[in-house]
């Protein structure tokens, strides 16, 4: 693992950094429960009802696009980053060039994100059974506010030229790294099963 490796990951309409979750628990240890063990942190950032929802209704979609809604921030942890791109074959992942400063500066962003209660303590609005876990976040989701700006925000402190109000789809963000220089990591396929004579 290397603690100043950065990565975007674009799969359908959501956009996420992965980041080292080692840098990640220094500055927020609440994580451990979620990273613990793994060495990558992937987070995402979007509408509160419909991000991870397991109803993402049609209504659901329209509401997050037309009202200014409260966000939530996603948080999964990876074990094993070749592994996990194999598992989201529809997926791209981009490896982006950083050093512990950029790294730190992604996590300060990432972190200021999280919302606490009176107790100073992350609040948990759910979490799937990929381990995936969605916390309040600050920040209001709209159409002007996508997923998509906000990961553009994370990858413009990471030291990409971009411009974060204009991305709003995964596709701008996307463009955005290459026009970085950054291709796509080749597609890993899912290792055959071994079938038993």
């Amino acid at each position: 693992m290397s603690d100043s490796q950065l990565y975007f990951c674009r799969d359908g309409i959501h956009t996420h950094l992965v980041i080292p979750s080692a840098a990640l628990l220094r500055v927020l240890p609440e994580l451990d429960e979620q990273l613990r063990g793994t060495q990558w942190a992937r987070i995402g950032w979007g509408d509160y009802l419909y991000y991870g929802s397991a109803q993402q209704s049609l209504m659901l979609g329209l509401r997050a696009l037309l009202l200014p809604t409260r966000a939530t921030i996603a948080v999964l942890g990876i074990s094993d980053i070749n592994q996990y791109r194999s598992s989201y074959a529809t997926g791209r992942t981009y490896s982006i060039n950083a050093n512990l400063g950029v790294i730190d500066a992604v996590v300060a962003f990432i972190s200021r994100h999280f919302k606490v209660d009176k107790y100073h303590q992350l609040i948990k609005v759910r979490a799937r059974d990929s381990g995936e876990t969605f916390f309040q976040s600050r920040g209001i989701y709209m159409c002007i506010n996508t997923c998509n700006n906000w990961t553009s925000r994370g990858l413009k402190i990471a030291g990409l030229r971009c411009l974060p109000r204009l991305n709003f789809l995964p596709s701008q963000v996307e463009r955005s790294v290459r026009r970085n220089g950054y291709l796509p990591l080749p597609l890993l396929l899912p290792e055959p099963q071994q079938q038993s004579n």
